[in-house]
């Protein structure tokens, strides 16, 4: 049940709004001690970050229980807008801290944009041939001494690109509106963080649910630090994801199932929603072949170039899927049992086993036929949270793909991650130190134990539910 906004649960909103503003505000005028080069890593105010972080996500869970039971007025929902344009347009101009990965899609962005596969070129040789031959230089080089000071600072710089050919259409997109431009590359994460926006107000409306949940995907302080502070590319994905979704609900599976190959174009892991989207065709293997076909072809047509150019050690895809680790905890105890078990492939075990366990897990959520629409998001978003969980590499922006399908079901066991996934920036202060296994075996537990211990709770209290209903 819902009813009408009060007055004072517009004045509560309202202050906290102004409260998300000022904390933001307070973030962007630490930006500048994060500038690149500036200081030395010790020195710069990494805990005042965190503790920023943390304390941003504190407010935000309480204005999520404050939404419970209320609707969308017209003042809320100009406010709503208002506070989220704001503290996106504060971080616009802030440096990046504690992040570089934007480089890498600034770098890409200008490959792609004229007409190179960026699938070919390691960024680390190609500068050094560039820099050998300068005017001689090929085409390709000549781009590389134009991007200075960019290629010098893509991390990872002597692996070629990992993102999917969608992605680097976005990167490509920032680069013609303005070469080598954070700011231009903040503007086509707006684009596609307004587009998610709008898909999930459309969602929010069939499912029948408060518009004003809506609040909590806009006003997510971690989706605003991580996408527009740091500027990584995960927003980019949510748009096919949810057009997805609402293709799966008015029944255009054929159309569901082309928007989600074109989100594994941006993000590979979206394949594990396949068998979501096929699982209401089982009684029609003519159109289950014809969804199936069509999402191979378009997924091999998009990851043709990347196999074209090579799939050996310098491929960011091998190397990502076979070395890659951080901030995990879970993954962690399922090394340790593959250490035990093969101490000289132990990641890799970690790694088989792992899919393993996602992979009983998605047949298991898909066994049955959703029940409904409402019934399809949460599964979507079991899925996606089993996926982030299980991952051995669980960085903030990855919460991410959460955020939209928290909207829909807010289960504060996985909204709690918005308080504490902050803590990962400790990281950098423990690895200044040489300290760095105080947090990789100790801080990171404070992340995710009260998650799990929370997740836990919540199925016992559901299940307990469903005992006294069918009672």
């Amino acid at each position: 049940m819902t009813r009408q906004a009060s007055t004072a649960d517009i004045g509560r909103l309202g202050l906290a709004g102004a409260g998300l503003i000022g904390l933001h505000l307070l973030l962007s005028r630490l930006s500048p001690e994060f500038a690149y080069d500036r200081l030395e890593l010790i020195n710069r105010p990494i805990w005042t970050l965190v503790g920023l972080g943390v304390g941003t996500g504190a407010l935000y869970l309480l204005i999520v229980r404050q939404l419970r039971g209320v609707s969308l007025s017209g003042v809320l929902l100009v406010w709503v807008v208002v506070v989220g344009i704001a503290v996106r347009l504060m971080m616009f101009s802030t440096n990046p801290m504690l992040e570089d990965d934007h480089y890498r899609y600034l770098w890409d962005g200008a490959v792609t944009a004229n007409g190179f596969n960026p699938y070919v070129y390691i960024p680390d040789d190609l500068l050094r041939e560039a820099e050998d031959f300068e005017e001689q230089a090929s085409p390709i080089g000549r781009l590389a001494l134009g991007s200075l000071p960019v290629i010098e600072r893509v991390n990872h710089g002597h692996l070629r690109t990992i993102y999917p050919p969608v992605a680097q259409g976005a990167f490509a997109l920032a680069y013609w509106i303005r070469p080598w431009s954070l700011l231009s590359w903040r503007t086509v994460l707006l684009l596609f963080d307004v587009a998610a926006l709008v898909l999930l107000v459309v969602l929010l409306r069939t499912l029948g649910l408060p518009s004003l949940w809506l609040t909590i995907y806009w006003w997510n302080p971690l989706l605003v630090k991580e996408i527009y502070n740091s500027g990584h590319m995960d927003v980019v994905v949510l748009p096919f994801l949810l057009a997805a979704l609402l293709l799966a609900i008015n029944k255009r599976h054929i159309w569901a199932v082309v928007f989600l190959a074109l989100a594994v174009g941006v993000k590979v892991w979206a394949i594990v929603l396949l068998p979501l989207l096929l699982r209401p065709l089982v009684t029609d293997p003519k159109r289950l072949l014809l969804a199936s076909g069509l999402f191979g072809l378009l997924v091999l047509l998009m990851f043709l170039p990347i196999y074209l150019s090579g799939l050996n050690e310098t491929s960011g895809f091998i190397a990502y899927g076979k070395h890659w680790e951080m901030n995990d905890a879970l993954f962690m105890l399922f090394l340790w049992g593959a250490q035990l078990v093969s101490p000289g492939h132990a990641h890799l075990v970690a790694r088989g086993v792992v899919a393993i366990v996602l992979g009983i897990w998605v047949l298991w959520v898909v066994r049955k036929e959703a029940r409904g629409p409402a019934d399809l998001c949460n599964r979507f978003l079991f899925i996606i949270a089993a996926l982030f969980l299980l991952s051995p590499t669980q960085f903030p922006w990855y919460y991410v793909w959460l955020i939209p399908f928290l909207a829909i079901r807010p289960y504060p066991s996985l909204l709690l991650l918005t308080v504490l996934l902050p803590l990962y920036y400790s990281r950098f202060y423990f690895d200044a130190k040489n300290v760095v296994d105080v947090f990789d075996y100790g801080i990171v537990w404070l992340e995710y134990v009260p998650v799990w211990g929370l997740l836990i709770w919540e199925w016992l209290v559901r299940r307990k539910n469903r005992s006294e209903a069918g009672a």
